[in-house]
């Protein structure tokens, strides 16, 4: 049987889901509904994805008894919908961030364990095929032990994001796949932020992270660059990953302990000290 699924909120990142549930063959996934309070917004989809459309979310639910519903609506009415949809037994997949607070994000988790469903919160980064590589590489242990990370996640501000700032818009996709390639928690947090261009939240930030492993972390996260720059490098014992998210495209660096004449490096720059691999 095709696991049912619903979607609440057709914006940009619900079209995305909505595009990829298509991909599903029908005997694995059966996409029951979608819900948008926006009239226009959920027209589009409809014609789109020929799919039953509904104003309210509620009525989606009640309607088409889905296994599974994507909450995919401004961050602000996470907590809602994914409440009202939990409390009925039904699976959640919610968007990043999970909420607007961590209370709400606690009582999503024992509503979930209460009810006997499930929640998984949208980290699409760990799915980005160079993430996905350096994972495998450091379970295999080929970098050796990872001592340092340093995320870089800059650009413009899009006019979308309203009810967050950009630690909770941006930042938790890094902070996410630092915590997952490290293979460890973070234990301390030093942080500073600044609101340049916006009155009520903050579009910047900057942080060091100490993980419990040792691992030190580098967090540079801005909606006030012009240009997008989306990287994570991943330095260990035998050299450094450098990831790039929007090309998808993997790089490593590797350690050479040779002598060398730093007298006339120290005139160039962008020089490696070993070889660098394309992956």
């Amino acid at each position: 049987m095709p696991v049912k699924v619903a979607v609440v909120g057709t914006g940009s990142m619900g079209m995305n889901h909505l595009r990829v549930l298509r991909d599903f063959p029908e005997e694995q996934v059966q996409l029951v509904g979608i819900a948008e309070a926006h009239e226009p917004t959920l027209k589009r989809a409809i014609s789109r994805f020929h799919v039953e459309g509904f104003s309210d979310y509620r009525q989606l639910v009640e309607a088409t008894h889905p296994d599974l519903v994507s909450v995919v609506v401004p961050t602000y009415l996470h907590f809602e919908v994914a409440s009202y949809v939990l409390d009925r037994a039904i699976s959640v997949l919610v968007e990043k961030p999970m909420t607007s607070t961590v209370d709400e994000g606690q009582a999503l988790i024992q509503l979930a364990r209460r009810r006997g469903a499930k929640i998984a919160v949208g980290h699409i980064e760990r799915f980005n095929p160079a993430v996905v590589e350096v994972k495998r590489r450091l379970v295999a242990g080929e970098l050796g032990e990872v001592f340092h990370l340093h995320a870089r996640r800059l650009g413009p501000f899009p006019p979308r994001i309203r009810d967050v700032g950009v630690t909770l818009d941006l930042a938790t996709h890094d902070l996410d796949v630092m915590r997952y390639l490290a293979d460890a928690e973070i234990e301390r947090v030093y942080a500073e932020t600044q609101r340049r261009i916006h009155n009520k939240y903050e579009d910047l930030v900057l942080g060091i992270l100490r993980f419990c492993n040792g691992a030190i972390g580098m967090l540079d996260v801005n909606w006030l660059t012009p240009t997008k720059v989306r990287e994570l490098s991943v330095t260990g014992d035998r050299g450094m990953y450098l990831i790039n998210y929007l090309t998808q495209d993997l790089y490593f660096y590797e350690n050479d302990y040779t002598p060398t004449n730093w007298d006339t490096l120290r005139a160039l720059t962008g020089v490696s000290e070993g070889t660098m691999t394309r992956l």
